[in-house]
């Protein structure tokens, strides 16, 4: 049996309640900080990080959640394989 694959259209739309969020890594070792809705408080956990193991390479970067939802009409609001 074969399964058919159909392409379908979805959106993206950002999940309510939440806001962007930070975190840190550093780059020698990977460790991580908690992620924060302030960006300071990583960049604060980074130069303790950096007090600590004299690592000097991070990174900081930040997210946001998402809803993924299907707006094809054709496949009736849900994702199908036949």
């Amino acid at each position: 049996m074969r399964a058919r694959y159909r392409f379908a259209e979805w959106t993206l739309s950002v999940m309510p309640d939440t806001a962007v969020r930070h975190v840190g890594r550093c780059l020698t070792c990977r460790e991580r900080s908690s992620d924060a809705a302030d960006a300071d408080e990583v960049q604060v956990w980074c130069l303790r990080h950096a007090g600590l193991t004299h690592h000097s390479g991070y990174e900081l970067a930040a997210f946001q959640c998402f809803d993924a939802t299907m707006t094809d009409p054709a496949a009736g609001g849900t994702a199908s394989m036949t």
